[in-house]
C-alpha cells in the first residue's frame, strides 16, 4: 500500500510494506520478530563504532560543534552487500526480514543524522 501527499509544492511518496502473520502464533511470533529486532540493532552498531566526531566552530558564535563523520563508507553497494551476508550467516529465517532490517537501520541513522 503507498500513498502520496503534496507538501510545499513537492510530492512525498511512503510506502507501507505488511507481512501476513496468524494473530493467535503466540510463543511461535516472538522469535522471529525478536531476531528481526537484534538484527537492526546488529545493523547499528556497525556504523555507530566506525563515527569519527569532528569539531566545527559555529559562525558569529564562541561555540563549536561536534560533527558524526562515518570511518567507512556506509553507502557504498560492498559495504551493504558484506552486511547483508553476515546477518544471513546465522538467520532462520527468509532473506527479506535482513533486507528490511537494514532497511529500517539505515532509515534510523538518516534521522538521527539529519536531527543531529
Amino acid at each position: 500500500m503507498s500513498g502520496c501527499a503534496l507538501i510545499k509544492g513537492h510530492r512525498v511518496f511512503s510506502v507501507l510494506r505488511s507481512y501476513s502473520l496468524k494473530h493467535e502464533c503466540g510463543e511461535e511470533l516472538s522469535p522471529p520478530l525478536l531476531a528481526y529486532r537484534d538484527a537492526v540493532n546488529r545493523v547499528l552498531e556497525e556504523p555507530w563504532d566506525n563515527i569519527e566526531w569532528e569539531k566545527e566552530k559555529v559562525k558569529g558564535k564562541k561555540q563549536w560543534r561536534l560533527i558524526p563523520k562515518y570511518k567507512v563508507d556506509v553507502k557504498s553497494k560492498e559495504y551493504k552487500k558484506e552486511l547483508r551476508e553476515s546477518l544471513l550467516q546465522e538467520w532462520p529465517y527468509a532473506a527479506h526480514w535482513v533486507d528490511l532490517a537494514i532497511k529500517t537501520a539505515y532509515s534510523i541513522l538518516k534521522s538521527w543524522r539529519k536531527n543531529y
